[in-house]
């Protein structure tokens, strides 16, 4: 396929050939292989009720399946990552290139992967509102590149706000609760992230001051101690081969 010339690739073409470290690598002559939407999960831990300790942060695209860690005691399966390389590192002819991105916020109830967990959306609407604007994110590649991308809140997709219809009759959650929206494409980046061949790439979830969430009607609590919140990444781009030799 002429990636150049196909017009339902126009996005690609400001990156088809580039630097991508300061060690010289260097990302051209792609081959379009599949467009795809890769996914990435990662836990904190919640030790007091309603409470995100201060300067905590997790990892996201490091750990594949298979792979044990990202706060998951046991190997990850397709249900936390799609991602299939150890370190965010791509074989030695790959690339994958992102173009937008969405994250999602969810509460479990096991850190195990192997365990029956619950997995269910936080159930406050003011609660994910006040930790997509605590948690900011970064991306790094090898030791060089690393860009700021500000808070969570900017980046939603695939988990917006949305009200439950007859969610007053339950006293698990408020009015305003949220629920995962499967029509929210999250937004494009500015610049993609590119996965180069060999080199660790990472995106770093991070909290700074500690915070704690409301109570819901009832006294009952968005983010029970013993439970974890979860964040998830979604990364919709390109994978693309590069010539070998």
């Amino acid at each position: 396929m002429a990636l150049r010339d196909n017009p339902a690739f126009a996005e690609l073409k400001p990156y088809l050939e580039m630097t991508v470290a300061p060690n010289g690598v260097t990302v051209g002559d792609l081959n379009f292989v599949v467009a795809q939407t890769q996914w990435s999960t990662a836990l904190f831990p919640i030790a007091t009720d309603d409470q995100l300790a201060a300067d905590v942060s997790v990892n996201l695209w490091q750990t594949a399946q298979g792979d044990t860690g990202a706060g998951f005691t046991t190997a990850l399966t397709r249900s936390q990552t799609s991602w299939q390389d150890s370190q965010g590192r791509l074989p030695a002819n790959q690339v994958f290139i992102a173009t937008s991105c969405a994250f999602q916020l969810f509460k479990r109830d096991t850190a195990s992967t192997t365990a029956t967990a619950q997995e269910v959306p936080v159930p406050s609407y003011g609660a994910v509102h006040a930790i997509a604007r605590s948690l900011t994110w970064s991306w790094q590649v090898g030791d060089g590149i690393q860009r700021n991308y500000g808070a969570l809140s900017e980046w939603g997709g695939m988990a917006g706000s949305w009200s439950i219809p007859g969610v007053a009759e339950d006293p698990g959650f408020d009015i305003n609760a949220v629920l995962a929206d499967p029509d929210c494409r999250g937004r494009r980046l500015p610049l993609p992230l590119v996965f180069p061949p060999n080199i660790s790439a990472k995106v770093t979830v991070a909290n700074g001051s500690g915070f704690q969430v409301a109570t819901i009607e009832g006294g009952a609590h968005p983010l029970p101690q013993g439970s974890f919140l979860a964040v998830r990444q979604y990364l919709h781009g390109y994978l693309c081969t590069m010539p070998v030799g």
